[in-house]
């Protein structure tokens, strides 16, 4: 068997009906575009094929080109389903070979069950005989297609064999043309895109893009109903739950009561998981999942009213998914108090069920998701020892389930985004070694398993962000070449992926973070025209989004992030009223982001970074309110730092914020206030006066200079001039120079 297990047809030219296409695809009349072959266990999906394949709307662009299913038009339907289409008849055996003969295309529903399958074994063997194996398309929803003989297997002989001459199977090996619907594959959405691109001959980003552009269409008009029917439904659940509580007291109506409530129950519940489901991922790409807000709401009223031992292991499951998912929402918005609410609901049901189910799979992946959200709200929050904590537990439930599944691809990725999660942490504090080798590390297993699933888009992502992080490693190492060509990387690979689905909005923020982190170098290294274009397409792509959905704090900060690191480039200009101007606006918008969520890390620190920048911009650093905003960049790292939440970020911050505090007080005479300013900013640096990070090394030597000690303040500007750094402060800028000068004179 081959390696690839995907479609790769590619458009064709339309051919009038009956005629046969130079690829052999015989353009005659077929009574059913599909047949669906599928063992008996796997009768959900089959029915869930089946409705998604006959109310598919081909779209226009495809109408009247030739392909597997015969002459396209606007529908896919007619599609047999043998449980369906039988008549009442005993002979069964002629009716299947009927159908077989009529339907243009085979489509086999694979899991281990339909593997052992002698019935889908021998309608795969009636197919082929009749129209050979290039009209077989593979649908797996189970099972490993890679294990041949064992029992995971998911592929019949039948897919596997060529076939002899005369019809039996042969030890030849026969092409297998598959969409993979399992969760940590392509998942139902993209594989049923994917087979039907494999059904219709044409290529499937053409298809992919097509379809995002029209749901993303659909979705706007359909949003609102949905949201609405969702709280209704939910309101629905509540009287649910007090059905069953009057149907305790009520015993002469128990059983009725208890059965109509679970089945309002079931029915909530079902809607809840489309709608936090395939609903929310579909939302998710155009960034609009604070869409369902109010769905949020109504479902964690709907599960704080139910008692976790009272539900079924089935119940307790969807809700933990749907809690997980609410979760989600939340964070997007900045909400972390309701966020880590729900995380740790999520939590609860999903420890539970790993206790009592030790050897599924299920329960210990969905367990270890909440594990994750856990971490990532600690991490947020700047609480470095429990996002640790949590990350930990991560780590060793995702190493449980590689254990569990032998290495399957889902279980790898988790403990692949496990490890990354810790390597994040090493960074935060510094361990710049140990970060490095994790990252790199992380890029060879996912280059690795990329080779075999070249279409997984994820782990494009993950290379990325990777990439990313390499370069800050190296950037924070003062090797600014080296960082630049690894932000390239992950520009690159971001491109990519918004080339390939522009509408996707996590594709959009990692392309504009990598921009802005390269801009970032480009600044330090004297190259501002290059760094300002860039920040201008970063703060494009941020704007669009943040207008996209305006309740996503999180892309409302870095608009705001971004029109900071321009105000630094534009005071380093000389065009200070420009810079005012910019920084008003984004000072505004982070106060209200600090309002809204104040346990933010990043919020404080980029709010910081705002009063700092204010009382440093040349208009205004020899003004009456200089001292007063530099006070207040102090008072919030300060804070910060107290309360142990100061990553190495928020300590330069507020090692520059202690700069540019001493530098007020001295213009304003208060000498000895302005020398206590400078003491404490190299009390914050510590040890780290002796890294090559500029984030620290600059400070030092600004707090050195006026402090006159002279000697050590032109070693430390001496390195940095040797990195390639240029201040972006016009005052500190000419300190360094004046200390690099009296350097070269010493010597």
């Amino acid at each position: 068997m081959p390696d690839s297990v995907e479609f790769s047809a590619s458009a064709r030219d339309p051919l009038a009906p009956g005629a046969v296409t130079p690829e052999g695809f015989p353009q005659r009349a077929w009574r059913y575009r599909a047949f669906i072959s599928y063992s008996h266990a796997d009768t959900p999906w089959a029915n869930w094929l089946l409705k998604k394949l006959e109310g598919y709307r081909v779209p226009a662009r495809f109408h009247g080109c030739a392909a597997p299913v015969g002459a396209v038009g606007p529908r896919l339907a007619p599609v047999f389903r043998d449980r369906d289409e039988l008549p009442t008849t005993s002979d069964l055996g002629e009716t299947i070979r009927a159908a077989l003969r009529e339907s243009a295309t085979l489509i086999v529903i694979c899991s281990p069950g339909s593997a052992k399958s002698r019935w889908v074994q021998e309608e795969i063997i009636a197919f082929k005989r009749l129209h050979g194996g290039r009209r077989v398309f593979a649908f797996i929803v189970a099972g490993e297609p890679k294990v041949e003989g064992t029992a995971d297997d998911c592929f019949s002989p039948a897919l596997r064999r060529e076939l002899a001459p005369d019809g039996t199977l042969t030890g030849a090996r026969a092409e297998v043309v598959a969409a993979d619907a399992r969760s940590h594959a392509d998942g139902k959405s993209t594989a049923f895109v994917r087979l039907v691109a494999g059904l219709l001959g044409v290529g499937f980003d053409e298809l992919r893009r097509r379809e995002l552009q029209r749901r993303n269409r659909r979705l706007t008009l359909i949003t609102a109903a949905s949201v609405a029917g969702m709280v209704l439904t939910l309101g629905l659940a509540f009287a649910a739950w007090r059905a069953r509580g009057e149907a305790v007291v009520a015993r002469n109506e128990a059983v009725f009561s208890r059965n109509d409530a679970q089945r309002r129950q079931d029915q909530a519940e079902d809607v809840l998981a489309f709608m936090l489901g395939d609903f929310r991922d579909d939302l998710k790409k155009v960034g609009q999942l604070a869409l369902l807000e109010k769905v949020g709401t109504k479902a964690q009223k709907y599960f704080d009213a139910a008692d976790p031992r009272d539900l079924t292991d089935t119940a307790l499951a969807r809700q933990a998914k749907a809690l997980t998912q609410i979760g989600d929402v939340r964070m997007e918005k900045a909400n972390f108090s309701e966020a880590e609410g729900a995380f740790q609901n999520a939590f609860e049901r999903t420890s539970a069920l790993a206790r009592r189910h030790p050897d599924n799979g299920n329960m210990l992946f969905e367990r270890a998701q909440a594990e994750f959200w856990l971490a990532f709200v600690a991490w947020k929050r700047g609480e470095i020892p429990l996002a640790r904590q949590w990350s930990t537990q991560y780590r060793d439930s995702a190493a449980a389930l590689v254990a569990l599944e032998k290495n399957s691809v889902r279980a790898q990725l988790e403990l692949i985004s496990a490890h990354h999660n810790l390597a994040v942490l090493e960074f935060d504090e510094g361990n710049y070694t140990a970060a490095r080798l994790a990252f790199l590390a992380e890029d060879a297993q996912v280059r690795g398993i990329l080779a075999a699933r070249p279409d997984e888009l994820g782990l494009r992502l993950k290379r990325a962000d990777i990439a990313s992080r390499l370069g800050l490693i190296e950037e924070y190492s003062g090797d600014f070449g080296a960082a630049l060509e690894r932000f390239g990387e992950s520009c690159l690979q971001a491109r990519g992926l918004v080339a390939l689905e522009p509408a996707v909005a996590r594709w959009r923020v990692t392309l504009a973070i990598s921009l802005t982190l390269t801009a970032n170098v480009q600044a330090i290294v004297g190259r501002g025209s290059e760094a300002s274009s860039r920040y201008a397409e970063a703060k494009a792509l941020f704007s669009a989004l943040a207008v996209q959905d305006p309740k996503n704090q999180q892309w409302r900060m870095r608009v705001a992030t971004v029109e900071l690191n321009e105000v630094a480039l534009l005071a380093a200009a000389g065009r200070s009223e420009r810079a005012a101007e910019i920084l008003g606006g984004a000072r505004a918008t982070i106060e209200t982001l600090v309002a809204a969520e104040s346990s933010s890390q990043a919020f404080i620190r980029l709010l910081a970074k705002a009063w700092r920048l204010e009382a440093s911009i040349p208009r205004n650093a020899h003004g009456p309110d200089a001292e007063s905003a530099a006070g207040r960049a102090v008072e919030m790292g300060e804070t910060l730092l107290r309360q142990h939440r100061a990553d190495d970020s928020a300590l330069s911050e507020l090692a520059l914020a202690r700069i540019v505090a001493g530098r007020t007080c001295a213009t304003n005479g208060h000498h000895e206030p302005a020398r206590g300013h400078w003491l404490r900013a190299l009390e914050i640096i510590g040890t780290r006066q002796g890294s090559n990070d500029w984030r620290f090394l600059e400070p030092a030597a600004l707090a050195l200079a006026p402090l006159e000690r002279h000697d050590e303040a032109q070693a430390v500007a001496v390195r940095l001039r040797r990195f390639g750094y240029h201040s972006l402060d016009p005052l500190a800028a000419a300190t360094l120079d004046a200390a690099t000068q009296r350097s070269a004179q010493t010597k």
